[in-house]
């Protein structure tokens, strides 16, 4: 019994990794402006729901505040989960690899640590500051339950999916930076895997499993596997829940287990899928250098096609010439970046799946077999409501995605070469601090355009089945608009789905911000010494002109006729909701709809002119401080 207590004591408590990771992770201050910058996001969250809710009106019944807390307690609920989902690579990715990029991976291997207590340490070691952050919710969730209408049970039902998701996402990234040995070059992969996924698989049940389930609100086989659909279904069990008994009385218990009771499943399969994983991570920890010989002819083949290094004969690894651009600082962060077979495959892989989402929505809506959802007064909500909404969510989750990846990327642009000494090398050469700084941000931008290109493409397919309906015959293609004009008039009009100049109205848009992301991560890289500390900050300042410039522009351009769009245009999530659909969400659109498209093109124009005003500015300082923030961080200012 003694053996069994001291070994699981060294396991966990007693980690020597786990006491090193927490006690110098815990008295660092990045850590501690992300967990502040995390409570505020949902404060933050928790305001806007009441606003839009009715919950802090001057007169509201106890009913419509109960309805409020619901309301917001969803928003929140959904929100915490895909915030662990982006924030656990960010702590958990480098496991292993900031080890060796520190060059003390190989003495680690020397003391008497076990496998299992190296990776299990560095699990549970960075696992503690995400669950530290969900901690610091819990009384925000607390405030909620005063309003009525949450379960108390429910609370704990989202802070366990979010706890059972960050394990999962930290068992899957320790894994992958064990048998990568570096987990800094596996984080883009990663973020893009939990963003395809999460945007692939829930489209996936919406469009197509929930209409072939047993009943129109039925769970399916893919519930258990997702924590969002986990989520629905444990929240919102009136229109989302388990098959009953008299469906899978039949079916052997596993089955019936694993569909009757999805968060119990989910449960059971994070906890036994992390420790599987940790279980191989731990066999293959000290055989990593014996790891990759003798690669097979078809991935030789694959890999000169795809121009990655090969292994030749004795092992000599050589790849084909390649043209190098004029500034080669942009081509190498353009050509090198990703180019590993996990990394080339998870970016084609989203692009793939982000694309057939968006084609798998149209197809439903044109074929009318989207699902019955209920609308205001439980009413079913039109089908062309329907799609606008499910096309919004599937590009902001775009969107998301290829912000968070441009931030990660450009966080670690520079302070990682300062990390591993090349910084020092390419300061001896003939590159200007200009010449250098230009070409990050030119490289960063054309590696990531690709996935710059996936909600613009997605949008331009609907905007072409719109031009190409009326003239096929397509019903669909249109959709009855019925509201008010600017001078008080009642105007119905014929309305596209998506307005033609859509997708150039969101890409001039898109390409600047995307810029001003990679100019942010950049300016927190040259002065940070980490990732961490570069991330954190310029996530708090994207966010916050985000939703600063959202909640105001949204509400300006309700109102206003042609400020209110250049305002709302300032915001990726309130302009692409503002060009799916202008007629609902831009004042007076519909009474005179061609100065009016004129307006929503020139609000395109001066929010692009201006973030790359911001761009352009934030470059001049930049430069202007290089030298002095380089030298002063190095030691030798």
């Amino acid at each position: 019994m003694h053996a069994i207590y001291r070994w699981v004591w060294t396991l966990g408590p007693g980690n020597p990794m786990i006491a090193r990771i927490v006690q110098g992770g815990s008295r660092r201050a990045q850590h501690l402006w992300v967990r502040m910058g995390y409570l505020g996001a949902l404060i933050a969250l928790v305001l806007v729901g009441l606003l839009s809710g009715g919950g802090m009106q001057p007169q509201v019944s106890l009913t419509d505040l109960a309805k409020s807390g619901t309301w917001v307690f969803g928003i929140v609920a959904y929100g915490q989960v895909i915030l662990v989902c982006l924030l656990a690579p960010l702590f958990m990715a480098g496991a292993i690899g900031r080890e060796q990029q520190g060059q003390t991976f190989d003495i680690l291997l020397t003391t008497p640590m076990s496998n299992l207590q190296i990776v299990l340490g560095s699990l549970l070691g960075r696992l503690f500051f995400i669950l530290a952050l969900l901690l610091s919710g819990l009384p925000l969730f607390a405030v909620l339950l005063v309003f009525g209408g949450v379960p108390i049970a429910s609370v704990f039902v989202a802070f366990a999916v979010a706890a059972l998701t960050a394990i999962s996402v930290g068992a899957v990234a320790v894994t992958i930076s064990v048998l990568r040995a570096g987990g800094r070059k596996a984080v883009f992969m990663f973020v893009v895997a939990v963003g395809a996924y999460l945007i692939g698989a829930y489209a996936l049940d919406v469009v197509l499993l929930r209409r072939v389930a047993a009943a129109a609100d039925s769970t399916t086989w893919l519930t258990p596997l997702h924590p969002l659909l986990v989520l629905e279904a444990s929240l919102n069990s009136a229109n989302y829940r388990a098959p009953g008994p008299e469906v899978t009385g039949d079916l052997p218990w596993l089955l019936r287990f694993y569909l009757g009771r999805p968060f119990a499943a989910f449960a059971v399969l994070s906890l036994l899928g992390s420790a599987v994983l940790m279980v191989v991570s731990s066999l293959v920890l000290r055989q990593l250098p014996s790891l990759g010989l003798g690669e097979p002819r078809w991935l030789r083949w694959l890999k000169r096609k795809l121009r990655l290094p090969v292994a030749e004969g004795g092992g000599e690894r050589r790849r084909p010439g390649r043209d190098v651009w004029q500034n080669p600082v942009a081509w190498r962060e353009a050509n090198t970046r990703g180019k590993v077979m996990s990394g080339i495959a998870a970016r084609w892989g989203f692009a793939v799946l982000a694309l057939g989402a968006g084609a798998g929505l149209l197809a439903a809506y044109h074929f009318e077999a989207l699902p019955i959802v209920p609308g205001p007064g439980g009413r079913p909500m039109p089908a062309h409501e329907l799609f606008h909404a499910a096309l919004l969510t599937l590009l902001l989750l775009e969107v998301a995605v290829v912000t968070m990846v441009a931030i990660y990327m450009s966080a670690g642009a520079v302070s990682k070469e300062r990390e591993d000494g090349t910084l020092d090398l390419m300061l001896t050469t003939p590159i200007t601090p200009r010449f250098y700084i230009w070409g990050k941000l030119r490289g960063v931008v054309s590696f990531l355009s690709l996935l710059i290109a996936l909600p613009v493409l997605t949008l331009a397919m609907v905007a072409v089945y719109s031009l190409a309906g009326p003239a096929m015959g397509w019903e669909q293609a249109t959709w009855t608009y019925s509201g008010v004009t600017a001078g008080g008039g009642r105007v119905t009009t014929q309305a596209p789905m998506v307005l033609p100049e859509a997708p150039l109205l969101l890409l001039a848009m898109l390409v600047p911000f995307v810029a001003l992301c990679v100019m942010a991560g950049m300016s927190w890289s040259i002065k940070a010494r980490g990732v961490l500390g570069a991330v954190v900050p310029t996530v708090g300042i994207v966010g916050v002109l985000a939703l600063v410039l959202g909640l105001c522009g949204v509400q300006a351009a309700a109102s206003v006729a042609f400020v209110g769009p250049v305002l709302n245009a300032f915001s990726p999530a309130t302009n692409v909701m503002m060009v799916i659909n202008p007629y609902e969400h831009v004042a007076g659109f519909a009474g005179n709809e061609g100065m009016s498209r004129m307006g929503l093109a020139a609000a395109a124009g001066i929010a692009a002119v201006g973030y790359s005003g911001i761009v352009y500015a934030m470059l001049m300082g930049m430069v202007r401080g290089f030298d002095h923030t380089v030298r002063k961080l190095s030691g030798t200012g």
